[in-house]
């Protein structure tokens, strides 16, 4: 080789050399600045999937088959149909699907109406495989006769107790020669039906021309049936002619029942029995058949509700009590209940004696005291014997005057009466053996300190009722109403019977939001009470004050409200 030519191979070599160091220098330098990131797949699926195609198509008529297939463009499952779908008119029989890559089809076995629509709502049943995008709002509609039915029947559901929205509640029609019986929702499917949404909103939708009844049912057990007391339903007063569409509210209620029974019965501890009972009877009667040396064996203590029954021995020498329960002068139910020694009730098994009173005190200890309440005791126990030399009350140092005021026969509530002043801290002790109770059990140590609040802490509602000059006018003199103010919680915190229009005075009230509300008694017996289905009988009416009241401290608040019967 020629040396000229060697020097000009070795000398390209190295600028060549020379070359790609230099790039692998820069590419180091710039990249070297630079984060390692993972290469992205692109932006999130957020789209979810879309129906290609319907097979039928979707609102075909004279639909003769018992399938049909939707076709989507991605990958999906199915979630929970169970639950999600919606089918309307109701079938029998749950329908079965399959699915085949993007195809979903459903098949039934029942026998179709003639002439009717059909609705298949698939609620967010659908969604896509991958990233879980539902499809919302897919429904397939089809005819079994010439046309689509377009009718439509809207409102709203509510709790005809506290006007709450009531989600999730079946609204049903029933086509009127179907209902021939007063038990039909017992015992029939609806023609059709919707579901309420979270608002108590409802819309039922492809319904045909007809007179129907009407229910709203809050369906425990998912069998379009009522059947359960523990369902609230509500209905329409009439029948429905619905030629055009239409707008019913709905009002739902629990029933009682008309049957009295045993629910559950308690021993609890030595001596103690309770009784629980399915529903309040006002008519209650304890005929004991086991005999005793006492002829007042027992304290005996209804619940307010009267649904539950407390028993405390007297006589223990019984060893078995035997009852007959009698609600209105029928007996309905005979019970026995071991009277158990004192041993059963240990350690060992789990079960402990109440060896002692225990007292409860209102306000409890660090609370401030309500202006409208007064200070309260109550025991586990009937009292039979109280020591008021050990109850003491100091504001400071200072011993305060006070006298107990028996608020039940058995002298389990006691209510303490002191000249307490506002703004002022106090201290209650109760020492050891103040009270003794039907066992002969008595008291441990018991402080509870409490504050009463100043007049400037609280404020005065000034509520006046007015009629609206274009609704029905109450009449007083003919009709029981209530007034109730509730607070924030919708707790009932005072109840009184309102005879004429004019302001109430709420005063030294704790500051927060309040409503108020009138109930049309029309039982008179000074409550709210449930409806009845079988009965026709709609829960009693209440009107709702729908603007809330908000109570500020060292304020008087002045409210006014018009009663339009006609809007509630």
């Amino acid at each position: 080789m020629h040396p000229l030519m060697k020097h000009s191979n070795k000398y390209q070599s190295f600028s060549f050399l020379n070359l790609a160091m230099q790039v692998c220098a820069f590419i180091i330098l710039f990249t070297g600045c630079a984060q390692v990131v993972r290469p992205t797949g692109g932006q999130a699926d957020i789209k979810a999937p879309e129906v290609l195609k319907y097979l039928p198509e979707n609102k075909t008529l004279q639909f003769k088959g018992q399938s049909f297939t939707i076709e989507l463009n991605e990958f999906f499952v199915v979630k929970d149909p169970n639950k999600q779908w919606i089918i309307s008119p109701p079938l029998k029989q749950t329908p079965d699907y399959k699915i085949r890559g993007k195809l979903l089809t459903v098949t039934f076995d029942d026998t179709l109406k003639e002439n009717t629509t059909y609705n298949f709502n698939f609620g967010k049943s659908i969604a896509d495989v991958n990233e879980g995008n539902e499809l919302i709002g897919l429904s397939y509609i089809f005819s079994t006769g010439s046309f689509i039915d377009s009718l439509q029947l809207t409102g709203k559901v509510s709790q005809a107790f506290n006007n709450a929205n009531e989600k999730d509640v079946l609204i049903m029609l029933y086509e009127e020669r179907r209902c021939k019986e007063d038990s039909f929702p017992f015992k029939k499917l609806p023609d059709y039906f919707a579901i309420s949404d979270a608002l108590g909103n409802y819309k039922l939708n492809y319904i045909k021309s007809g007179n129907y009844y009407a229910i709203a049912l809050k369906d425990a057990n998912s069998n379009y049936l009522f059947d359960n007391f523990e369902e609230a339903i509500g209905m329409y007063d009439s029948l429905i002619h619905l030629q055009s569409n239409k707008n019913i509210d709905f009002k739902v209620f629990k029933e009682i029942e008309e049957k009295s029974y045993l629910k559950n019965k308690l021993n609890g501890e030595y001596g103690s029995f309770t009784l629980v009972f399915n529903k309040g009877l006002t008519g209650l009667e304890l005929l004991p058949l086991h005999t005793s040396k006492q002829k007042d064996w027992a304290y005996i203590e209804m619940s307010k509700a009267k649904d539950t029954v407390n028993i405390w021995l007297k006589d223990f020498s019984i060893d078995t009590i035997k009852l007959a329960l009698k609600n209105n002068q029928i007996t309905f139910d005979t019970i026995e209940m071991a009277v158990l020694p004192k041993e059963k009730f240990s350690n060992k098994n789990k079960r402990l004696t109440n060896a002692r009173v225990a007292i409860n005190v209102s306000p409890v200890n660090g609370a401030e005291k309500d202006l409208n309440s007064p200070l309260l005791l109550t025991s586990n126990h009937p009292i039979d014997a109280i020591n008021q030399d050990s109850i003491l009350i100091l504001e400071g140092n200072k011993k305060m005057a006070y006298r107990l005021v028996k608020r039940d026969s058995l002298g389990r509530k006691l209510q303490l009466d002191c000249e307490f002043k506002n703004d002022s801290s106090y201290s209650l002790t109760i020492f050891p053996g103040a009270f003794k109770d039907c066992f002969g059990y008595k008291n441990d140590t018991i402080i509870s300190k409490f504050k009463v609040p100043s007049i400037e802490s609280v404020g005065n509602l000034y509520l006046t009722i007015k009629a609206d000059s274009t609704a029905k006018i109450i009449d007083f003199t003919k009709e029981n109403i209530l007034l109730q103010l509730l607070n924030e919680k919708g707790d009932i915190v005072k109840t009184q019977v309102l005879n004429n229009y004019g302001t109430i005075n709420y005063l030294n009230f704790k500051p927060g939001i309040y409503k108020a509300q009138i109930v049309i008694d029309s039982n008179n017996n000074n409550e709210w009470d449930t409806g009845n289905f079988i009965k026709k009988k709609q829960a009693e009416r209440i009107i709702f004050m729908n603007a809330p009241m908000n109570l500020r401290a060292n304020w008087d608040l002045e409210e006014a409200w018009k009663l339009n019967l006609t809007a509630q």
